[in-house]
């Protein structure tokens, strides 16, 4: 049996994870569960190209409208948002659902004090399963916090029919911290807002992002005396909703939460040209902090039965870089560690977008000084590149774009190579402390 997220990019998904620690734990052995990067006008395509194994996906943007059009039955929660997140096979076809929104609601109900008002920061996608669910929590009136007063305008208009007992009223996100509202449910994305005004007093505060915890919205209300509630929360209470109805089974709750706060942990991930002490910094570092190690290049070649020399040579770069992308994403979606990556990881677009949030060292060494320490490797296929010097100008530019930490991989004339090491090991640490 097979299930899979589906979506534009999905490099972040926690899904894979979390459904397969159910598999797991439940003993599912036949069931896996994979990730497509697909756009609204793949889906159909992509849909009537699979056999009767595929039971379920779960979907994330551009598609949660767009699995509407396609399904050959539609819940009447995911009509009332007008968009679903779920798509499962049934004895007709593909049902439609949102999980979005009882997730959001298994979230909130375990600290919902029973206020009848509310606000919503934010007016996307996600502003209206947050209407959703506080109306079926019993709130009566919602104002929605928007930059832009148009979004809002169509929110209240859909509100005025998916809601019509619960009044929706706009406001300028800037005042959202004078508003008094008791619970404030936060659709923003990182960074957007950071708490600044918020008044001292009782009431709760959810705030959508997962990654990066506790985040300054949460810190701030926190010190206010809000309860305070996080995305992670929503995410796994919207999975197991999804996870049963895939496989009819529900996995153990806390499990899935154990592995999702592992998952949530930011990586230390080191980046740099070939030669720049990757690995053996890593390792050292790893050994350190107590964290396992991770080389993506060892992982990929034990994975192959084959070197990273031998794929080039038979398949291909591109054909590598793809192998390459998956095993970095499987990485630092799950448990704590120190992560190398290959010199040219950085050049895939998925694993660029799959760094963000992650603790990322970048090793800066030389062209001159990585060639003299590398020699004429000839495990490294890079090397036989003519454009070397312009290849690793370009790689440079994209370390420092990914970096949240760059260290100077240099050391002093005599030393040996153990000194070296843990001169960098030394640097790195003082650099992420």
């Amino acid at each position: 049996m097979k299930a899979a997220v589906l979506g534009s990019p999905i490099a972040h998904s926690l899904s894979p994870l979390l459904h397969r620690t159910g598999y797991a734990t439940l003993g599912l052995d036949e069931w896996s569960y994979q990730r497509f990067e697909l756009t609204a006008a793949d889906l159909p395509s992509f849909l009537a190209g699979l056999d009767e194994s595929w039971r379920g996906f779960s979907l994330t943007m551009p598609l949660k409208q767009a699995c509407l059009e396609v399904a050959d039955e539609v819940t009447a929660l995911a009509a009332r948002a007008g968009a679903g997140n779920t798509l499962v096979r049934t004895p007709t076809g593909w049902r439609a659902d949102n999980t979005d929104i009882p997730g959001l609601v298994a979230a909130l109900r375990p600290s919902w004090g029973g206020w009848t008002s509310a606000a919503v920061l934010g007016a996307g996608a996600t502003a209206r399963s947050a209407i959703l669910a506080l109306d079926e929590l019993g709130v009566t009136a919602v104002t929605v916090y928007a930059r832009r007063p148009a979004q809002a305008d169509d929110l209240i208009c859909w509100a005025a029919t998916a809601t019509p007992g619960l009044r929706v009223t706009a406001a300028d996100l800037g005042s959202w911290a004078a508003g008094g509202e008791p619970a404030v449910i936060s659709t923003l994305p990182a960074g957007a807002i950071d708490g600044t005004g918020i008044a001292p007093g009782g009431g709760l505060v959810f705030d959508a992002v997962y990654a990066g915890w506790p985040t300054p919205l949460a810190r701030a209300a926190a010190s206010a005396g809000r309860t305070v509630v996080g995305g992670a929360e929503l995410l796994l209470a919207q999975a197991l909703l999804q996870f049963e109805q895939f496989t009819g089974v529900r996995p153990d709750t806390e499990v899935l939460r154990r592995a999702l706060a592992a998952a949530i942990e930011p990586k230390i991930v080191m980046v740099g040209f070939m030669g720049a002490g990757k690995t053996t910094v890593g390792r050292a570092l790893a050994s350190w902090l107590g964290r396992p190690f991770v080389d993506t290049d060892e992982l990929i070649a034990a994975s192959a039965g084959r070197s990273i020399a031998e794929i080039f040579a038979e398949d291909g770069e591109q054909f590598f870089r793809r192998l390459e992308a998956e095993a970095i994403i499987e990485v630092l979606t799950g448990a704590p560690a120190v992560v190398s990556l290959g010199g040219g990881a950085v050049g895939t677009r998925a694993v660029r977008e799959a760094l963000t949030g992650h603790r990322v060292v970048f090793l800066d060494v030389g062209y001159d000084e990585a060639l003299a320490r590398v020699g004429a490797d000839s495990g490294r296929p890079v090397l036989a590149r003519p454009d070397l010097p312009e290849l690793y100008a370009a790689r440079q530019q994209l370390y420092r774009e990914v970096a949240t930490v760059t260290v100077p991989s240099t050391g002093e004339p005599g030393q040996t190579h153990q000194e070296l090491a843990d001169q960098l090991t030394s640097r790195v640490l003082a650099a992420l402390a």
